[in-house]
């Protein structure tokens, strides 16, 4: 499996990079937290980046809950909880069953469909829709399976929203607590299958402080930057992740 980067110096300063991404992911730059997994996947294994990553997400989550907290739509939560931890734990199972030639192709694939998504998602609130009973937890048990996979399942999750056409306040606050229980009910399972290494996450530490370091910058930036150009660039980088992704599984 070729590697692109196999500097030690240069996988810290990718590492330190995510942190700070998380941060401006969970700042206001949502669209940033797409790029998490396949950016570190191009030089560590998929599970291990999912396990790497999944304790900055949750120091991230802590800061998000803060700022939103108590603007969510529980009874919408209610009915997605279950499905998306069922979802999760599914996730958890193919992360550590598919081979690593087979998780970098998925993966490839999984971020395709996320740019696919975006081109649609600006459409999805012109639709005139129906809510059904299944639809909430249908989009909660996808969403927990990508997060289970992937450590992002807010495509399926945002979706539904979008249609549900929420204000962006309850939208953001109840996405939040989503995945942050999501992602504490992911923790047992990787540690038992060994997604999670505790020793290589104590040897994370220094990370830590890039997240909210992220968080600042992108809350001072999120007013200024011409959100079109943004969008198009980290586009442009997800693009190019899911053909290197594609190029390692070979």
């Amino acid at each position: 499996m070729p590697v692109l980067i196999q500097d030690p110096l240069q996988v810290v300063l990718l590492i330190a990079l995510l942190g700070f991404l998380v941060g401006a992911a969970k700042g206001g730059f949502s669209g940033l937290g797409a790029l998490l997994v396949p950016l570190l996947s191009l030089v560590l294994p998929v599970a291990t980046a999912v396990g790497v990553l999944l304790p900055m997400l949750m120091a991230g989550d802590a800061f998000a809950v803060y700022t939103y907290w108590q603007e969510w739509d529980l009874q919408l939560l209610r009915r997605m909880l279950l499905p998306g931890a069922l979802g999760a734990l599914a996730g958890t199972a193919l992360l550590t069953l598919l081979a690593p030639t087979a998780l970098r192709l998925v993966l490839a694939i999984f971020v395709l469909l996320l740019i696919g998504y975006k081109l649609l998602s600006d459409r999805l609130q012109q639709w005139r829709y129906t809510a059904s009973r299944w639809h909430a937890p249908a989009a909660g048990a996808l969403a927990g399976l990508a997060s289970g996979l992937f450590n992002n399942g807010g495509p399926p999750f945002n979706a539904y929203m979008l249609l549900l056409q929420l204000p962006p306040r309850t939208f953001i606050a109840t996405a939040t607590l989503f995945f942050t229980l999501i992602n504490i009910i992911k923790v047992p399972g990787f540690l038992y299958t060994g997604i999670l290494d505790v020793p290589r996450l104590l040897s994370l530490w220094w990370v830590f402080p890039f997240i909210p370091l992220g968080i600042m910058a992108a809350r001072f930036l999120v007013v200024r930057l011409n959100q079109l150009w943004f969008e198009r660039v980290v586009m442009a980088m997800l693009l190019s992740a899911a053909g290197l992704l594609l190029w390692q599984s070979r």
